[in-house]
């Protein structure tokens, strides 16, 4: 996806981005309940298939599953690589037994999604996922001629198995929405002796913590004249014009555009949702529909004209023109007086009071970065600016130009944390959210399951 236009200097988050610290702890939510479709296993996964004689095992509401159902499971994982125990030992009947009772779960949330008409699968969503998932798993055989041979081997043609795969990811895409739509509205609690017992479960799992810095800035753009400014919105207001007379958006885009990242490729932005690009610019994306084209918009880069080229769910598929107002020496000369300013007043008055008074608020104002990456998540000008620097210093103010836009920057050091254990304190924030998500599932799942008859079957 591109990400060229309304990104700041390499920030991507407009609120204080911790870095340092990823997706260590994941949710143990719906995901471990709907697993989905892996490709059929080779012969050896499947010894004494032939002899199977199938039967219930289960009812669950108006529904049953089958113990071929459960076989399938089995295969599920040893294809997918996961542990599976010996037939016959002692955690085999536990091993199984583990397998139905998500096959019932699943089912007890298909049928209430099912019963909710509210509820509407994404069609389009749903055909990009069932491609993805056809590319992982012609990957996973080597070849598209392997995949096909050990489908026929399971009695399966390429297109029985992409109707499979296809209802699978719908069923899951429903329920997904339906325990998102009914989840949240259960209030829950977590003691700190659960999250620290969470975390001490997880501990022996996580990488060592990188060298990190964390600050704190004051940063700002070179504003163009009013008369700049002027000039630029009416050379987009005749661009709309137009656009909405029928030329070709994209030929306009690559002509006239003042986006480095896009003009080339006629303004194409790709698929993206909220929060990728500027408040202004999300807002007027997210109001059009399919073949829409947004008035004219303003942002810290200029003025743009929008086109929605397709919708799905969250996300929109869309082209923009941006002009720039030109910036001139003088309004250089302004910026550079005032971040001036600002680095002399922050050698004796709160930095965070600067931070309210001059900082561009659609700019992210802090960041915890690991040092080594650096170069990679900031602009160049940031590899100096924070380079041997110690908590309490401040830098700048700096100067720097990112995709044809004028910066100037003070940062005040926060912090500097060198390599070592991440602490409990580190993932404090996720493994609240992680649980309470855990738990919304669970009295979820324990309110379905008051409603619905399961029997399960010897």
């Amino acid at each position: 996806m591109k990400q060229n236009l309304e990104t700041t200097p390499r920030h991507r988050n407009r609120r204080s981005a911790s870095l340092a610290g990823s997706s260590v702890f994941l949710a143990h939510g719906l995901a471990a309940l709907l697993l989905l479709v892996a490709p059929p296993a080779e012969a050896g996964a499947q010894v004494g298939r032939d002899q199977l004689v199938d039967r219930v095992v289960a009812i669950v509401g108006d529904s049953v599953i089958v113990l071929s159902q459960v076989e399938q499971q089995v295969n599920q994982w040893r294809t997918m690589g996961r542990p599976v125990p010996e037939e016959g030992s002692d955690e085999w009947e536990d091993f199984r037994q583990s397998l139905l009772d998500e096959l019932i779960t699943q089912q007890i949330i298909l049928q209430a999604a099912t019963q909710d008409t509210l509820l509407q699968v994404d069609d389009a969503r749903v055909e990009d996922a069932l491609q993805q998932q056809l590319a992982q798993v012609q990957e996973r055989f080597g070849s598209r001629a392997e995949m096909e041979r050990v489908l026929e081997l399971e009695g399966l043609s390429i297109q029985t198995y992409r109707e499979m795969l296809r209802d699978q990811l719908a069923q899951e895409q429903l329920a997904s929405l339906y325990v998102s739509r009914n989840s949240d509205q259960t209030a829950v609690e977590v003691t700190e002796e659960e999250m620290r017992d969470f975390f001490e479960a997880g501990r022996s799992s996580i990488q060592q913590r990188p060298a990190t810095v964390t600050f704190k800035q004051v940063l700002m753009t070179a504003a163009p004249s009013d008369s700049s400014r002027a000039d630029a919105l009416a050379i987009i207001e005749g661009l709309l014009e137009r656009a909405r007379a029928g030329e070709d958006f994209a030929e306009l885009a690559t002509e006239y555009s003042q986006d480095p990242g896009s003009a080339q490729a006629g303004g194409d932005l790709g698929w993206f949702r909220r929060g990728n690009f500027a408040d202004a610019f999300d807002e007027a994306a997210f109001q059009l529909l399919e073949g829409g084209i947004s008035d004219v918009v303003e942002t810290i880069f200029g003025y743009h004209i929008i086109i929605v080229e397709r919708v799905r769910y969250a996300e929109r598929k869309a082209r923009h023109i941006l002009i720039r107002p030109e910036v001139g020496p003088g309004d250089i000369l302004r910026a550079r007086q005032r971040a001036q300013e600002v680095a002399d007043r922050a050698q004796t008055e709160d930095f965070q009071a600067l931070i309210d008074e001059f900082h561009d608020s659609s700019l992210p104002d802090s960041a915890t970065v690991p040092q080594r990456q650096v170069a990679q998540i900031l602009a160049p000008a940031y590899v100096a600016a924070l380079s041997g620097r110690e908590a309490g210093e401040t830098v700048g103010p700096m100067q720097f130009n990112e995709r044809g836009q004028e910066y100037f920057a003070v940062l005040r050091i926060i912090e500097t944390r060198e390599a070592g254990e991440y602490t409990y304190d580190d993932f404090e924030p996720q493994i609240r959210s992680t649980l309470m998500q855990q738990k919304r599932l669970e009295a979820l799942l324990a309110r379905l399951r008051a409603k619905t008859y399961v029997r399960q079957i010897n």
